[in-house]
């Protein structure tokens, strides 16, 4: 069995230790409690993590009076534990402060489960300072060890997205896979471009405040991952579309169904010599790559005009497999002359 331990995973591991390392070191009781409020605050940007400690202070802030105010109203039995959670969630939900209802909650429950009949001070005191060791921990460990290779780390998800795609348009269309495995591939998938889509969403949300030595180069590298992920979702839809309909276009025209075969293996193709080159471990000449984008137009072309003599019923067919591919092949020419332009310097 093969152990894949990531920077994250380290910088989790490091964040407990120093979180355990603290409560020692002031000799506080529930150490667990920095310790999973450490690992609930790592987050994957620095950047993200500093947001998180504002949207934690509000949280614990609320935590601390939901659980005084239902204290003091109620008492400190389970029913009344859960009653403020309940409130506390309802609360957070309202204002839209999702990411941090766990540290709510934990919140409430460390300051009510102190097995007394009512809230010391010194206790509160001691709960509060806890959280802020684990998040303090995490937002050291986040900042100074393993600081997040932004580029690289996208980057791979984008080749790990596409060596998928690629190979369920390899093949679809020659129908090779169980429908079960198929089905699992495409979800998988789908899985890899939401994942893209929202740390893509971080660097949107981010990218003015971020630690960037080349922030020139980091944005024209952004402007490439975000092409790429624009091919990859049509590259989805182009899949999907295959499924749904490659079988039928058998029936209404074999002609035509080896000329949408013949496209997606063009495109594949076209798509891979594109990356390759942008890595460097290629070297495919402007002119073949210029000719090959041709011969993918002649062929759409051909299916265009077997297109124009067919009936309505026949064009419902084809249509959205041949529009899913003439977007495609747009959007890979302009992947072409972005990563042209663009060197792969991480």
């Amino acid at each position: 069995m093969n152990f894949n331990i990531g920077p994250r995973m380290m910088k989790t591991g490091l964040a407990v230790t120093l979180s355990i390392f603290f409560t020692e070191l002031f000799h506080f009781d529930m150490g667990l409690v920095a310790v999973i409020t450490s690992v609930v605050a790592m987050q994957p940007s620095i950047m993200r993590s500093l947001n998180y400690i504002k949207e934690t202070a509000i949280s614990t802030a609320m935590g601390v009076g939901f659980a005084l105010v239902t204290a003091y109203t109620i008492g400190l039995h389970p029913l009344s534990i859960g009653l403020a959670v309940i409130l506390a969630i309802s609360f957070n939900i309202k204002m839209g402060w999702v990411k941090t209802v766990n540290l709510t909650i934990i919140t409430i429950a460390i300051i009510m489960m102190s097995g007394e009949e009512t809230i010391n001070l010194m206790y509160l005191l001691e709960r509060i300072s806890l959280i802020g060791i684990g998040i303090s921990s995490a937002f050291i460990i986040n900042t100074l060890i393993f600081p997040p290779n932004h580029q690289k780390i996208l980057y791979n998800m984008i080749r790990d997205a596409l060596d998928k795609s690629t190979f369920l348009l390899r093949v679809i269309p020659n129908k090779t896979m169980k429908v079960k495995e198929l089905k699992k591939q495409e979800k998988d998938l789908n899985d890899k471009i939401k994942e893209i889509s929202n740390y893509l969403d971080i660097i949107n949300d981010e990218k003015s405040r971020m630690f960037i030595r080349d922030r020139y180069n980091f944005m024209r590298d952004i402007v490439v991952f975000k092409q790429m992920l624009r091919v990859i979702k049509l590259e989805y839809d182009l899949i999907d579309n295959l499924e749904l309909k490659l079988e039928k276009i058998e029936e209404i025209s074999p002609n035509q169904s080896f000329l949408v075969k013949k496209l997606v293996a063009k495109i594949v193709e076209y798509h891979e010599n594109i990356i390759l080159k942008y890595e460097d471990k290629v070297f495919v000449q402007k002119g073949l790559q210029k000719e090959s984008f041709t011969a993918m137009n002649l062929t759409i072309n051909d299916l265009i005009g077997e297109l124009q003599q067919s009936e309505i019923e026949k064009w419902i067919e084809i249509f959205p497999v041949a529009s899913s591919i003439v977007k495609l092949m747009v959007e890979l020419e302009k992947l072409d002359g972005f990563m042209s332009r663009q060197e792969k310097l991480f």
